[in-house]
This record gives structure tokens, C-alpha cells and sequence, in this order.
């Protein structure tokens, strides 16, 4: 995807597969054998590196099969997966939460580009929350990412840069066909630490 994330496939999707696929990338770019890695619960429940001053940032996100590590180096990251079989599902349901200009932008969407529009959305705001160390538990209004996207244009997309208060989010986003599904992730990076 790029340097600093990374999707895996064809993988067990039980907790102890993903963490030792975890525990070896992250050995890998630390230079560490794959035990070494210690990780802990940070604020919020968000994994971290137990010893932080390795200078070492990263998150995941996973779907069957399917595992997204996003790396920094500069500060926190958030990323977030989703299948468009997944987003179609949930699509009605979660867009309830998201910010009323954004409810807008989907229902003037012609039915055919709400899946895509939406999946873009849920993967934004998510990575931009998991980076924040929030995840979605204060809900899914904040981040407002309708006024900077469109929500027809196909991808590739360009990055964004997202306001939560005072903090200010890079998002990228990834599309990928996989075993004949379309796979939406995203990233978000510290706009003050890419700088």
C-alpha cells in the first residue's frame, strides 16, 4: 500500500493469529525478534508499544481474512478496514450517527454510489478516531468530512486533512480488489508531526 502500511491476506481470523502477525511486522521494522515486542492498553484501550521510547507508532484494523497495520514514525496513527459487502450491510444503520451534513451528502447520492461514499466516510472518521486514541465510543458526528470530500468522485482519492477541535488528521485512503471484493482502508497520520 505504501511504506508505513501494510495489508495482510489469506490469514486466521482469530485474536492470536492477528497478534502474532502484529508482534512479527513490528519486530521487523524495530529490528526486534518478534518476542521482544510488548505491547500494552494505552488511553483509551488503544494498543501501543510498551516501551515507547522505541519511537515506534502503529495501529491495525482487520476483516476476515484481512489485516491492515499502519506505521509511524512521527507520532500517532489511526487505520481502519472495511469490504464494501461489510459497509452494504451497515451502511443505513451507522450513517445515523454520522454529522447531518454528511446524511445530506449520502442521500443525494444516486443509490449506486452511497456504498463506496459511505465506506470512504466510515474509514475516515474511523482511522481519524483510533489516532485520537477515542475509537468511535464518543459517537460518529466528529469528524465532519463532508465539506471536504465529494462524495461521487471514484478512486483513487487524494488525502485530506481533518479537524477534530484543535488537532488536525492527514487521511489516506487505499481501494483494493481482493478475492472479487472491494476492500476500502484508510489511514490517518498527525498533520503537526507530518509537518
Amino acid at each position: 500500500m505504501d511504506q508505513e502500511t501494510w495489508l495482510y491476506t489469506g490469514m486466521g481470523d482469530d485474536s492470536e493469529t492477528r497478534a502474532r502477525i502484529l508482534r512479527r511486522h513490528l519486530g521487523l521494522e524495530l529490528n526486534l525478534p518478534p518476542d521482544a515486542v510488548t505491547l500494552r492498553s494505552g488511553p483509551g484501550g488503544k494498543p501501543e508499544l510498551a516501551d515507547t521510547a522505541l519511537g515506534l507508532w502503529f495501529n491495525l484494523s482487520h476483516c476476515p481474512g484481512l489485516l491492515l497495520i499502519a506505521t509511524s514514525r512521527r507520532g500517532n496513527v489511526g487505520a481502519d478496514l472495511e469490504t464494501m459487502a461489510r459497509c452494504r450491510q451497515s451502511a443505513d444503520l451507522a450513517a445515523r450517527e454520522f454529522s447531518t451534513a454528511e446524511r445530506k451528502m449520502l442521500a443525494a447520492l444516486p443509490a449506486t454510489s452511497r456504498p463506496l461514499a459511505f465506506a470512504r466516510l466510515w474509514t475516515g472518521k474511523e482511522a481519524v478516531l483510533k489516532a485520537r486514541g477515542t475509537g468511535i465510543v464518543q459517537g460518529l458526528a466528529q469528524p465532519d468530512l463532508a465539506p471536504i470530500l465529494d462524495g461521487e468522485i471514484p478512486p483513487p482519492w487524494t488525502h485530506i486533512v481533518a479537524e477534530m477541535g484543535d488537532d488536525h488528521y492527514t487521511v489516506s485512503w487505499y481501494t483494493l480488489p481482493i478475492h472479487e471484493a472491494m476492500v476500502v482502508a484508510a489511514r490517518a497520520d498527525d498533520a503537526a508531526a507530518m509537518a
